[in-house]
């Protein structure tokens, strides 16, 4: 296996964050949405993507290729789900911010010398 990439570092560090922030966020949306509405049905969602953000973020700093796949899928239903947010009435500004760091993640998960890291 080749030394990891800069954009692989960039990209687990991004991971944790994005999840961090992601459990962050969906704990605010599930306290304020203590119903089932579609606020907090979003939330709880985003909170389980955020979970498994960090995992994935530990699989992408050791070079695992499923980790890059689910990391892959997580920041696009990431994604879409900041898209849905703007209609259960977040932000526009608040939905892009959230979205960022899983664009960027996406990529640098695709470039030429995270795809040698993974063996692809």
């Amino acid at each position: 296996m080749t030394n990891r990439p800069l954009g692989v570092t960039i990209v687990a560090i991004i991971a944790w964050l994005s999840g961090f922030f992601q459990i962050v966020g969906s704990i605010f949306g599930i306290i304020g949405g203590l119903f089932i509405t579609w606020p907090a049905i979003l939330a709880w969602i985003s909170l389980l993507i955020g979970i498994i953000t960090l995992v994935v973020g530990v699989g992408l700093w050791r070079g695992n290729p499923t980790a890059r796949t689910i990391a892959a899928i997580v920041f696009v239903v990431t994604i879409v789900l900041e898209l849905l947010s703007v209609f259960a009435g977040e932000s526009l500004w608040s939905a892009i911010w959230g979205a960022l760091l899983p664009i960027i993640g996406l990529i640098l998960l695709y470039t030429r010398q995270a795809r040698a890291y993974f063996g692809s």
